[in-house]
């Protein structure tokens, strides 16, 4: 049964409105959290609705019609439980857009992975668990457009309302398994991620799939286009992939004089192109024609760094083994057990007594402890040559 939620919500979108939910909200036990943005349709994210659901009360806010600070109290109070599906992304929205701290969070998706529950995504475990069918019809919608329609707001008041029966039932699950502190350290460290700052790499072009197979003088050519299209996107406000696609640049950076002289004759250039963006990308080819042939830095490495390197890899594929054996004879998602950049600095790191593996960053006293010695048994059976062994 698919279900179109149309239970009571309030639409808040005045700053009275919201500082009187927020004076409720602060006596409640928990609160119910989700965040819409509009990543996909504007250059920098902005944090767009805030979907509130807790005792008696389920409110949908217009973040950009009132001033979040109000909230922030709540956040950082440890009295309040804070429940999230896929905290860390919301929280990154949220940091974003304001400086605020989070204590005492349960994250209903981390803890279904430290349960082994494969298919984590909400829509997926309400179905599972109360048999609901939710709409996710405007799942990549445009949240930063106003007015929204009545059905956008009814959608987004249903993401909330199952987060307290989740988390009732998976900490008890987990509770009753002895893993409940192990995801309250995984939740911790979710509290202080932080956003990753906007920054344009020009060097960006040669991650490119198909870059590398260009010339000189089309690399040339990719690196004009792949900056002018970011200017492009700042000036229209959109992500760099809606003003052309990375396809249409490898393209023309292949035949920039047969784009100089007839742009039309592309895949992917329409009238729209032509009109919006025609002018800027012919200067970009004109530019990458004119400028010296692109060649890549070649860094030569030592015989001794290459083998670093190659040692490193080898067990970091090892530690990537062992926790999938880990993750099987403990019945959870290996996600669950250490996360890939943990795996990392683990096989980056001299890891040689405990307390070199606490100081291992994200580790977490309560993973250092579950899992310490048999990680440094690890460490140091895989020092020298960095074998993973059987595969």
């Amino acid at each position: 049964m698919l279900l179109y939620f149309t239970m009571s919500y309030s639409f808040i979108d005045k700053q009275k409105d919201f500082n009187d939910l927020c004076s409720s909200l602060a006596k409640h036990e928990y609160i119910s959290l989700d965040t819409e943005s509009n990543s996909l349709y504007a250059y920098k994210e902005k944090l767009c609705l805030l979907q509130i659901s807790s005792d008696r009360i389920n409110a949908v806010v217009d973040t950009l019609a009132v001033d979040l600070k109000p909230i922030l109290p709540i956040f950082a109070d440890p009295a309040v439980e804070k429940i999230f599906h896929s905290a860390d992304s919301d929280i990154r929205v949220f940091k974003g857009a304001v400086k605020c701290a989070f204590v005492n969070i349960f994250d209903v998706m981390v803890a279904a992975k430290y349960l082994g529950i494969i298919k984590c995504g909400l829509d997926s475990m309400v179905k599972e668990f109360f048999q609901v069918e939710l709409n996710k019809k405007f799942q990549k919608a445009d949240w930063g457009r106003r007015p929204l329609s009545k059905e956008m707001l009814d959608y987004a008041s249903g993401d909330t309302i199952y987060l307290k029966k989740l988390r009732d039932l998976l900490g008890a699950q987990l509770e009753a398994k002895g893993r409940l502190e192990e995801a309250r350290g995984q939740f911790e460290h979710i509290c202080r991620i932080e956003p990753t700052p906007m920054r344009f790499d020009e060097s960006g072009f040669l991650t490119l799939k198909g870059a590398r197979q260009l010339n000189g003088r089309g690399l040339a050519v990719l690196r004009e286009l792949y900056i002018a299209r970011e200017v492009a996107a700042i000036k229209k406000d959109t992500p760099p992939f809606k003003v052309i696609s990375e396809d249409l640049m490898l393209r023309l950076s292949v035949a920039p004089r047969e784009g100089l002289h007839n742009l039309s004759i592309f895949k992917g250039v329409s009238g729209y192109v032509l009109a919006n963006h025609g002018p800027w990308i012919r200067e970009a080819l004109q530019k990458g024609l004119n400028a010296p042939p692109y060649h890549v830095p070649h860094r030569e490495l030592s015989r001794e760094k290459r083998a670093y390197f190659e040692t490193v890899k080898n067990r970091f594929k090892a530690l990537r083994l062992w926790r999938k054996e880990t993750a099987a004879r403990r019945n959870m998602l290996p996600e669950a057990i250490l996360g890939n950049d943990i795996l990392e600095r683990l096989a980056m790191a001299q890891i040689r007594s405990m307390a070199d593996l606490q100081a291992i960053k994200g580790l977490g006293a309560e993973k250092a402890s579950l899992y310490g010695p048999e990680l440094l048994e690890f460490l140091k059976k895989h020092h020298q040559t960095g074998k993973p062994g059987r595969q």
